[in-house]
């Protein structure tokens, strides 16, 4: 975590804590006020700084955690082996060079994916061996029309 992050975390939290503490005091003096008192306070709200310090406190903590986060290093398998430590990634495998021998062949990759029985049109498939049934052996056709 870089310094700034941490300075602006410990500020966020200071922040936070003292617009808690502050809204808390507000709290019991209007408590205090209505029993001692016959004042009306039931539309006395909690004070603009207050609610300004809580929401800029919110906002520097959220810059903190964005501030936070270091550089992403990626690491690839063809280089020496050495054991992965935070922030450190594989890089990711492009499917076309993983998979040249079957790109040349023709095959899909996500073949698995892709053709699976629940996506195949059974309708489709049955004319197809139909029509192919006929081309190879017309004659067997013939007969049962």
């Amino acid at each position: 975590m870089p310094l700034v992050s941490k300075a602006l975390l410990v500020l966020a939290i200071f922040q936070l804590l003292h617009s808690g503490f502050s809204s808390h005091e507000f709290l019991t003096i209007k408590k205090r006020l209505v029993t001692q008192s016959n004042l009306d306070v039931a539309h006395l709200q909690l004070p603009k700084d207050v609610q300004l310090e809580a929401m800029s406190g919110v906002i520097l903590l959220i810059l903190s955690v964005f501030m936070s986060f270091s550089k992403l290093c990626y690491l690839s398998l063809g280089g020496k082996l050495k054991v992965l430590r935070v922030n450190e990634y594989l890089k990711e495998i492009n499917m076309n060079k993983a998979t040249s021998d079957k790109n040349l062949a023709g095959c899909n990759p996500y073949g698995e994916m892709c053709y699976t029985p629940n996506l195949v049109d059974v309708h489709a498939k049955r004319e197809q061996v139909a029509q192919w049934n006929k081309i190879r052996d017309p004659e067997l056709f013939a007969k049962k029309d």
